[in-house]
């Protein structure tokens, strides 16, 4: 059981179905509360698997974006799901 539920922490494929479809649900409401005007840069801490960085993406109009989780699998993840050349994904422990 516990290395089943390290495996849902640790890949970004296990991860998304799970959590990530909230993540972007509620990333809308706070991206826009914040109210960051645009060309800024982000810093996603925590980024897991970019449900922020895309929101932020796709509603903000950043300069760029950089996402740092220490999860290798969700920084994998997120760097195969978001292609947008303004967000760079980083392992940081």
């Amino acid at each position: 059981m516990a290395a089943e539920r390290q495996d849902v922490w640790a890949s970004g494929d296990a991860y998304e179905p799970y959590v990530g479809r909230w993540s972007r649900l509620v990333a809308r409401q706070f991206v826009a509360w914040l109210g960051v005007p645009p060309n800024k840069d982000w810093l996603d801490v925590g980024s897991g698997t970019g449900a922020l960085c895309e929101v932020i993406l796709a509603g903000a109009s950043p300069h760029q974006v950089m996402g740092v989780d220490p999860s290798d699998g969700f920084v994998s993840f997120a760097r195969h799901k978001v292609t947008d050349k303004r967000a760079t994904f980083q392992i940081c422990f």
